[in-house]
């Protein structure tokens, strides 16, 4: 699959009667990340953690893609759920 197909590949959601976007998987209570994300696009229904988004936040901002962000925000993101960011 090329990038141009990638790019016109956007998420569409299914919802329900009252609005919202119903889970489809129940994730137990053994994943290490606090919080995930249940994504999907056209082809493909996956799970993202917390701490995948942050370590990807990270590399961003790093490589000038986003802006700088405190570093005082970093740590205490690191402290608070134990990080090497």
């Amino acid at each position: 699959m090329n990038k141009k197909t990638l790019l016109k590949n956007p998420a569409v959601p299914v919802r329900d009667e009252s609005g919202t976007i119903p889970a489809k998987e129940k994730f137990s209570d053994c994943c290490a990340d606090p919080l995930l994300f249940a994504m999907q696009d056209n082809f493909h229904q996956f799970s993202m953690g917390l701490f995948t988004i942050l370590q990807c936040l990270r590399v961003a901002e790093e490589n000038g893609h986003v802006p700088h962000l405190p570093e005082d925000w970093w740590v205490q993101l690191a402290v608070r759920y134990n990080l090497r960011i």
